[in-house]
C-alpha cells in the first residue's frame, strides 16, 4: 500500500515535471523568435536615416522653400506690370 501511495506521488510529480519543461520548452522557442525579431529590428534601425540626415533634408527643404517664395514673388511682379500695361493699353486704346 505505501509502496502504491509513493508510486501515484511519483507519478503526479513526473508529470508535473512534464509539464513544466514543456512550458520551457515554448518559452524557449518563443524567446529565440523574439531574439530574431529584435536582430531584424536592429538591422532596420542601423539602415533608417540618423538625426544629420533628416538635418540634411530639413536644410534642403527650406533652401526648396526659399526659392518657391522668390518665384512667387517674381510672378505677382509680373502679373502686376501685366495689369499696368493692359490697363495703359485700354486706356489709350479708347481715346
Amino acid at each position: 500500500m505505501i509502496l502504491h501511495f509513493a508510486r501515484t506521488i511519483w507519478d503526479y510529480v513526473d508529470k508535473r515535471n512534464d509539464k513544466t519543461n514543456e512550458r520551457i520548452e515554448e518559452l524557449a522557442l518563443k524567446f529565440d523568435r523574439l531574439d530574431k525579431d529584435v536582430s531584424a529590428l536592429e538591422t532596420a534601425a542601423g539602415a533608417a536615416p540618423n538625426h544629420a540626415d533628416l538635418g540634411k533634408v530639413y536644410e534642403s527643404i527650406n533652401i526648396l522653400a526659399g526659392t518657391v517664395n522668390q518665384l512667387v514673388g517674381e510672378n505677382r511682379g509680373q502679373s502686376d506690370t501685366l495689369r499696368l500695361i493692359l490697363n495703359q493699353v485700354m486706356q489709350k486704346g479708347l481715346k
